[in-house]
């Protein structure tokens, strides 16, 4: 117990001097990993999180690997007139020169990066067969009318257009919509059950992506560079970090 103490004490007063020296963030995240290590983390009797922010924080959280490796395995399906969700850092990302229009969604009037302010259980703006690709990425565990949010999707998708989404099966309570706005959390079996109200079965491709380690890790705040790159790439269907849903129109 003296030794946990010690350990925080020093993580305090290096955390403290860290904030006042004028690193860049790259830099701040990398002392973060090396003022408290990930490796001593499972020693001690430790009940708080390395990160309270996914990881962000330390470095890349490790979700991410897996939903951006879903996107870069379905690229070719970001093309055309594409919707997502807040910016559309994934639409650039995946779908460069292949994308004709690029639209943003957000509920939030204040984001001045989207293109259409509406809800997505109820899409007032939009009319029917819109897009060709709506990237829906760790989106749908905010939205407690759930079906109503698939409805909307499969209805402004365009013939043959498809939805790219990634749902949590293990993560932290949302650290902006907290205890009250955080609803769900997903497996294979429910977003199958979830799309098929919608979408053809045949017409349907979900699996999902992490291992018992990688879901330990994230959960306790560490971020991909705290883990070594062989244990992200296991998968382990009875121990998923996240699901992930392909639905074509």
């Amino acid at each position: 117990m003296k030794g946990d103490r010690l350990l925080s004490t020093m993580y305090s007063i290096l955390k403290g001097i860290a904030k006042k020296l004028p690193f860049s963030v790259r830099t701040k995240k990398f002392l973060r990993r090396i003022i408290n290590p990930a490796k001593l983390y499972f020693l001690g009797n430790a009940t708080s999180p390395l990160s309270n922010y996914y990881g962000f924080d330390r470095g890349n959280p490790i979700d991410r690997f897996y939903i951006e490796n879903f996107l870069y395995q379905n690229k070719k399906f970001i093309r055309g007139t594409c919707l997502e969700l807040l910016n559309n850092k994934y639409t650039t990302k995946y779908g460069g020169a292949e994308v004709t229009k690029s639209d943003i969604l957000d509920i939030d009037e204040t984001n001045n990066n989207a293109t259409i302010i509406d809800d997505l259980r109820h899409l007032k703006k939009v009319p029917d067969n819109s897009y060709d690709c709506i990237i829906l990425t760790q989106v749908l565990q905010f939205i407690d009318d759930v079906d109503s949010a698939v409805s909307e999707g499969y209805r402004v998708l365009n013939k043959g257009g498809v939805i790219l989404a990634t749902l949590p099966s293990v993560s932290r309570i949302d650290c902006i919509s907290g205890v009250e706005g955080d609803y769900w959390r997903f497996t294979e079996a429910s977003a199958k059950y979830l799309f098929e109200k919608k979408f053809d079965p045949g017409q349907l491709t979900i699996g999902s992506l992490g291992n018992v380690r990688s879901g330990v890790c994230f959960y306790a705040g560490f971020a991909q560079e705290d883990v070594p790159s062989g244990i992200l790439k296991k998968n382990d269907p009875n121990f998923p970090l996240i699901v992930t849903v392909k639905a074509v129109k």
